[in-house]
């Protein structure tokens, strides 16, 4: 009995180094089943790099209201890469959100705020995977676990034509474009 004793009292004074270890930090990178993109958990807390009310890629805007608040996050250590080279690395996702605009609504006597949520994307880089280097997803509104790739040409060739940098709208986003 005063062994066992003994032996418990050493094991609680006793440092055990793994039971101290914190779990590894969950993936903020892209993670694929086969094909399907998984959808992100945690995107929230990745850096913000930009938000906008209205963008639209539309010749003639739809509706008379302002249009969509837009989110966009960028996994952290794409931001942080791109901070210290000005090159997004593979490996690097933007997730889009996009809020219906709602108004007027107690308290509020005017402006605009977040209604729903209307849509949620991403887009990755991965020139192993991507012939193109980036590819482009949709999770119906976050409805889904996964998703496919959109076909190439639905979102690919307009960022090449028009974005900023290495196919991403960074003109749009201040935490990137500024310095």
């Amino acid at each position: 009995m005063r062994l066992v004793l003994t032996i418990s009292l050493a094991m609680a004074v006793i440092p055990l180094p793994w039971l101290d270890e914190a779990p590894p930090p969950p993936a903020t990178g892209p993670v694929f089943t086969g094909a399907a993109l998984v959808r992100p958990e945690g995107y929230h807390t990745w850096p913000l790099v930009g938000a906008s009310l209205g963008l639209s890629y539309a010749e003639t805007p739809q509706g008379s209201g302002p249009g969509a608040f837009h989110r966009v996050y960028v996994n952290p250590s794409s931001y942080e890469a791109y901070g210290r080279t000005g090159t997004f690395p593979d490996g690097t996702m933007f997730i889009l959100e996009l809020y219906a605009a709602h108004e007027k609504t107690a308290p509020a006597k005017g402006g605009f705020f977040e209604g729903p949520r209307v849509g949620l994307e991403a887009s990755v880089k991965d020139t192993r995977r991507f012939k193109s280097g980036w590819a482009y997803f949709g999770f119906e509104n976050g409805a889904r676990a996964t998703a496919t790739a959109f076909p190439e040409g639905r979102c690919h060739s307009c960022h090449v034509d028009h974005a900023a940098r290495d196919s991403v709208f960074v003109q749009f986003y201040p935490t990137l474009r500024d310095p």
